[in-house]
């Protein structure tokens, strides 16, 4: 046995009494247990680093006696990638989980209050936790031993040595992880009937929902530049994983707002909570148990009935909290009038849920044909595409309106007032496009997405004028820092319109052409001049590289070369892919893919998205508006303003 597993063993040891120590602690209100509870977290915290540290140092020294290492590492494969090869395989991604859970239950001790509430939460937290490293003790041991030391390992999947995955796993882990806490926030508050799990999960919400929107985006990046497909979402069932608990945890930050301020969608937070921890859990049982095919997913394992358990429990637990406090979830009626923000806020939650049911739908529908005709049916893009599209344009509507509508009702002048400018910019908008002739679909795009940029932009300026009556001769910049919240929710909605726009424009606008070139020939696509100059050969330890030198030109100025290439492994079986090359003109790409070549030519796949950048973009925007909202009261009134009665 490993040291490594025996490190396991001891944090799963600590994590049960800790269990043992807040059960205890809770039910006789002592608090010398709770206490004890406390530094068993930290005990079984410092044991998963303590084990994950060891993989890694397996990993950086080739110690190939590990079976996990010998399966994704070799002799010649650069540090940078024996790093990220710790969660290059289900046993390791499953140990990073637990070690960035670990990381989320110790700031929580650290950074929120001790009483109830949060005994429970870390008692919730610890069952989780448990279950993980129980996993990692018996059926997913990423420190199982061979009984021989092989020469080298087997080497790293080609498609995983890139940046983009070196980033990818952790940012989304963060946010899977991050969905733990909220869950235990929630139904901890719930069954102890405490409202204040409202006001205490909303930044670890923000926090989660942050690491999601960058785990998406590294995904989505890493598919555009490594895949050499052209596109960035191509609704795989990992990638629906990912997407599920984002969309119903950006319905969870909406409807706690009303919540706080109107005491209404008590029940609806709970669940939103406990589905978006659901598919959290479906995304990683996806991911690890092979049964559904993706070129995300680990392979086989023995993962499936402990997942399936675990599927199971959860909504168990959660439906039993939810049936013994009925009483206490019963909710308030906060929808005066269709026309206000409250009615906003609803449809909002609607559209988010129905998108997220339909893409689970999709994801688990060849499982379910499987189970009763014996045929797997996939479902593919078309199906997605046809039913999210219309459910996105409402979406961003709504974005729109959102802002537009006031609290409680908006009446008739009033009404007037706030949406004659985004009407008349929208109506402009269908007019141009349609004097441009540009499809019909990207028309309604461009109009819908400058009616809601409108809106937004109008309460930026209102803003300004009524903060400043209301707290004085504020700068805008104290008035946005004061109002961090609410800032930092708009700024979130302009990176999901520029994301909204940037996918319209790449589904609607993009051209794509297949060319035979020979040496020295020109081709104009687009308005760009490509001329071939040839094939370039380079060999390192790890791999054959053939790179086609693609001169780009436009008016009559050398622009840049691009150098798309095919890239043959010398481990893994010799697995050849293709190397992509992109030249930017904000916010377009110049894509271009080698498909095959010969002495004296080549084909290639060149691809032009018009707005493919206004998507990454949009993903950062996104971030920042997340970021912002949570900056801490203490550094505002630090840094921005001068006394503590400013704040």
């Amino acid at each position: 046995m490993d040291i490594g597993q025996i490190i396991v063993y001891m944090a799963l040891f600590g994590s049960l009494y800790s269990i043992w120590a807040y059960y205890t602690g809770i039910k006789n209100k002592n608090p010398k247990m709770l206490y004890y509870g406390e530094r068993a977290i930290y005990f079984t915290a410092s044991m998963v680093v303590l084990a994950s540290l060891l993989l890694w140092y397996y990993f950086l020294t080739d110690n190939f006696w590990i079976e996990y290492v010998a399966s994704y590492s070799s002799r010649n494969l650069p540090d940078f990638y024996k790093f990220t090869a710790f969660w290059a395989g289900s046993d390791g991604s499953l140990l990073l989980w637990t070690l960035i859970l670990s990381g989320y239950v110790v700031a929580y001790l650290r950074i929120e209050r001790k009483d109830t509430l949060s005994a429970y939460t870390m008692l919730v937290s610890m069952m989780v936790m448990s279950y993980f490293l129980f996993l990692l003790a018996t059926v997913s041991n990423p420190f199982e031993r061979l009984d021989f030391l092989p020469v080298d390992g087997i080497g790293l999947n080609p498609l995983l040595q890139y940046p983009e995955m070196a980033a990818h796993p952790p940012t989304l882990f963060l946010g899977y992880a991050g969905s733990a806490i909220v869950f235990a926030l929630a139904i901890s508050g719930v069954f102890i009937a405490d409202e204040r799990w409202v006001y205490r999960t909303r930044k670890w919400a923000v926090f989660t929902w942050i690491w999601l929107t960058q785990g998406i985006f590294w995904g989505g990046i890493w598919a555009y530049k490594v895949l050499g497909w052209g596109g960035y979402w191509a609704w795989d069932p990992v990638e629906n994983s990912s997407l599920l608990p984002w969309l119903t945890l950006s319905a969870l930050l909406h409807s706690i707002m009303i919540q706080e301020a109107r005491r209404g969608m008590k029940l609806w937070n709970i669940l939103l909570a406990f589905i978006t921890f659901e598919f959290v859990i479906l995304g990683t049982f996806i991911t690890r148990s092979g049964v559904i095919s993706s070129v995300h997913a680990f392979g086989q394992s023995n993962l499936t009935p402990p997942f399936m358990l675990m599927l199971f429990m959860i909504p168990v637990a959660t439906l039993w909290v939810i049936y013994d406090k009925k009483d206490f979830i019963r909710s308030q009626d906060i929808v005066e009038s269709p026309v206000s923000k409250e009615a906003t806020f609803l449809f909002n939650n609607l559209i988010l849920v129905a998108s997220a049911l339909t893409v689970f739908w999709g994801t688990i529908f060849p499982l379910i044909s499987e189970g009763l005709t014996g045929y797997k049916v996939t479902i593919g893009p078309p199906f997605y595409n046809q039913v999210i599209t219309p459910l996105a344009v409402a979406l961003v509507i709504l974005l729109g309106l959102c802002i537009a509508f006031p609290w409680r009702k908006a009446h008739g002048n009033e009404l007037i007032r706030r949406l004659r400018i985004p009407s008349i910019v929208f109506l402009s908008a269908m007019g141009v496009s349609i004097a441009f002739q540009l499809k019909i679909e990207m028309t309604i795009a461009l109009s819908i997405f400058l009616f809601a940029l409108t809106t937004h932009i109008q309460q930026y300026i209102w803003d300004t004028s009524n903060f400043r009556e209301e707290y004085g001769n504020l700068s805008m910049i104290k008035i946005v820092f004061r109002r961090r919240r609410r800032y930092g929710g708009y700024t979130a909605h302009l990176g999901l319109l520029l994301v909204f726009i940037g996918v319209a424009g790449g589904i609607y606008g993009e051209t794509y052409e297949n060319v035979l070139m020979n040496v020295n020939e020109q081709k104009v696509f687009d308005g760009y001049i490509l001329v071939y100059r040839g094939l370039d050969f380079t060999e390192d330890s790890l791999k054959m590289t053939w790179y086609a030198n693609v001169e780009v030109w436009k008016d009559n100025n050398l622009i840049t070369i691009l150098r798309p290439g095919i890239e043959k492994y010398k481990t893994g079986g010799g697995e050849e892919i293709r190397r992509v090359d992109i030249y930017t003109e904000f916010p377009k790409d110049l894509y271009i893919i080698m498909n095959g070549a010969e002495q004296n030519r080549a084909l290639f796949e060149v691809k032009i998205d018009p707005t493919v950048n206004l998507v990454w973009l949009g993903s950062w925007i996104l971030t920042a508006g997340g970021l912002f909202a949570l900056i801490p009261r203490s550094l505002v009134r630090e840094f921005v303003f001068k006394s503590e009665k400013e704040v």
